[in-house]
């Protein structure tokens, strides 16, 4: 299957986010998470249909195919790690680093990613769950004081 798009993961994200408690979504639900109008959704959830991620009946609720679920899931589970990491690690205010992840999450390649996870479950393992790490990386920013670790 052909790699989708960055908009095609933003739409099969924002379904999957949105129903995560549930099973169906509305278009209309879906419009209103990525403030975009209805009529873009419904271009989007018939692309998505036609690549077998979802299944969607005019007016009628947005489903996600296993495929489409397991997809989704991938995408959130990016976008979740890279908030993680701008938080926890690197002091990045909630709101900058989710605005942030949005456009990372599309440009990171899996490797990378693959590291960033990684790194963040190396920090975890810590005593402190990491605090450490990044309040050593705060006060650098803060003032330029190492850690000692880097030499």
């Amino acid at each position: 299957m052909k790699e989708l798009s960055q908009s095609a993961r933003d739409y099969l994200e924002a379904v999957y986010e949105t129903g995560r408690d549930r099973d169906v979504v509305r278009v209309s639900e879906v419009a209103e998470r990525l403030g975009v109008k209805m009529p873009s959704v419904v271009t989007a959830v018939r692309r998505l249909a036609r690549r077998g991620l979802v299944r969607h009946e005019r007016y009628g609720h947005v489903v996600l195919t296993d495929a489409g679920a397991a997809e989704a899931r991938r995408v959130s589970e990016r976008h979740h790690a890279i908030v993680r990491f701008l938080v926890d690690l690197l002091g990045v205010d909630a709101r900058t680093a989710e605005i942030d992840a949005c456009q990372m999450e599309h440009a990171v390649s899996a490797r990378t990613m693959r590291r960033m996870v990684r790194f963040l479950e190396f920090a975890a393992e810590g005593p402190d769950g990491g605090h450490r790490c990044a309040v050593m990386f705060q006060r650098f920013v803060d003032s330029g004081a190492r850690c000692g670790c880097a030499r």
